[in-house]
């Protein structure tokens, strides 16, 4: 009798180390995962979801010139940085034979340069006041540029010479607040210059793309980026 409760009592214990060699109830189960943290608010006013790109609106408090980089692709600078339809580049609209042209294209495309020129060299004007990299005439000069360079491209198609800038003095400014001003106030005037060209049938696909593209980068860009600093 005492043998057979020595050999029971070396059952249980055997069976209760490969109960625990196997993974039972002596190994502790890992923690549940916790939950994605809530939403809060951030200092500008907006949410702040988990992964941290949470969308939301509120006053801005610093770098509120347009200027700034934005959180995730692309930039913040509130109209496009480098070339595309922004800049009045014609696309698939090049592609192909040129016109019908009307009797009067040249006036017209001189003007639309000039135009371009005018604003260019009225912010590069405020960029020797003010510093080269005051913003936001810095970017917004150099749009101006591929602007020029858009209207150039219509000329070239057509075996035309693009004319140089017909020089002319601008203001000076006390205050970049002013040269905003004036930046609204030449946006304004630039959007305008298209709006009869564009109304007009006889106007080729060429020339419509690009008058169209400049006119959207006036008011939809530049103007903001002007009345922001203002």
């Amino acid at each position: 009798m005492q043998t057979v409760s020595r050999l029971s009592a070396f059952g249980v214990l055997a069976a209760a180390m490969a109960f625990a060699a196997c993974g039972g109830s002596t190994v502790t189960s890992p923690a549940a995962p916790e939950p994605p943290p809530a939403a809060s608010a951030g200092n500008d006013g907006g949410a702040i979801t988990a992964d941290g790109n949470g969308p939301g609106s509120g006053t801005c408090t610093s770098n509120c010139d347009g200027t700034g980089q934005g959180p995730g692709p692309g930039t913040g600078n509130g109209y496009g940085p480098g070339p595309g339809p922004s800049d009045g580049f014609c696309g698939s609209a090049c592609v192909g034979s040129v016109g019908p042209d009307p009797g009067d294209i040249v006036a017209i495309l001189d003007r639309a340069l000039q135009e371009e020129y005018r604003a260019e060299m009225l912010y590069r004007s405020v960029l020797a006041s003010f510093g080269a990299d005051t913003a936001p005439f810095a970017l917004i000069a150099e749009a101006e540029a591929r602007h020029v360079l858009a209207l150039k491209q219509l000329f070239t198609r057509r075996d035309l010479a693009a004319p140089a800038w017909t020089p002319e003095s601008f203001p000076s400014f006390g205050v970049v607040a002013e040269a905003c001003a004036a930046g609204v106030a030449a946006e304004i005037a630039d959007a305008a210059f298209y709006t009869p060209y564009l109304q007009r049938a006889d106007l080729p696909q060429d020339v419509r793309n690009v008058f169209t593209n400049l006119q959207a980068a006036s008011l939809e860009n530049h103007l903001p980026a002007f009345e922001r600093c203002q």
